[in-house]
């Protein structure tokens, strides 16, 4: 049993209640397991059957394939988590508004330090002052300092590790966590495909940077990005179904 602050009452949250409303169902699986793989085999065919269509249109900065999907994926996980801000049980308040709002910044920051806030669109010249920054001379911040690119990526790849394999893996054991807002913001083990595949890519990498493997494809780190996006984006979406089965259950504000 767990309590919902504000309540006074032990009380059964939903989502925990219900197998259906607690992850995707096997219905479902040609989103959360299917899309994944399709991805990373089509990723692996395209560049080994024609490896120039792939340097050209799938990795070029600014509007290959890849790079485009790495500007809508966050975009529409911030839109995901507006409308997630709208619903009763966030503007409660707490804990998980916040989380929400965080999750809502990254997004917006990513998708626009992706597309250089508009200049892959629009394609304005950079100013000489950021410039001499900003080491791709576009206008963007994760150029400029490791600790607007590698050091967030570092933690984020770690927290992909833990929360996003390991800790769903684990419960499938254990049952989730009996805390309301860990039980909520968890991952479900249906996500860990996207994230294996983000680890995969992160191994041809390693493979690449080595040289211990010859005709792996270029610049594999655009891919491992494609696939942490993916997780981001469909862990929102969950999420975003989990807030609502609580209010539909007129849950209230969701305590630690």
């Amino acid at each position: 049993m767990v309590s919902l602050a504000g309540t006074g009452q032990p009380t059964i949250i939903p989502f925990l209640a219900s197998s259906r409303l607690w992850r995707p169902g096997r219905s479902e699986a040609w989103w959360w397991f299917g899309l994944p793989l399709i991805v990373a085999a089509l990723l692996l065919a395209i560049h080994g059957v024609a490896p120039d269509f792939y340097r050209d249109y799938v990795l070029p900065e600014g509007y290959g394939i890849l790079e485009l999907s790495h500007f809508f994926m966050p975009l529409a996980g911030f839109f995901v988590c507006l409308a997630m801000l709208r619903r009763p049980t966030v503007r409660a308040g707490g804990p998980l508004r916040w989380a929400i709002v965080l999750f809502a910044i990254v997004c917006l920051y990513v998708a626009g330090e992706e597309m250089s806030w508009g200049q892959h669109f629009v394609h304005w010249q950079t100013p000489e002052y950021w410039a001499h920054l900003n080491r791709q001379d576009e206008t963007n911040l994760h150029n400029i300092s490791p600790w607007f690119n590698q050091r967030p990526r570092l933690v984020f790849e770690i927290a992909l590790l833990v929360g996003g394999i390991i800790v769903p893996l684990v419960q499938l054991v254990t049952g989730p966590y009996r805390q309301p807002l860990l039980a909520l913001l968890t991952p479900p083990v249906e996500l860990v495909p996207t994230a294996l595949m983000a680890a995969l890519f992160k191994v041809i990498d390693h493979l690449n940077k080595n040289a211990i493997v010859e005709g792996l494809p270029a610049r594999p780190s655009e891919a491992i990005e494609t696939f942490e996006y993916l997780f981001i984006l469909f862990y929102l979406i969950v999420l975003y179904r989990r807030v609502r089965a609580l209010d539909e259950a007129s849950a209230g504000r969701v305590g630690l």
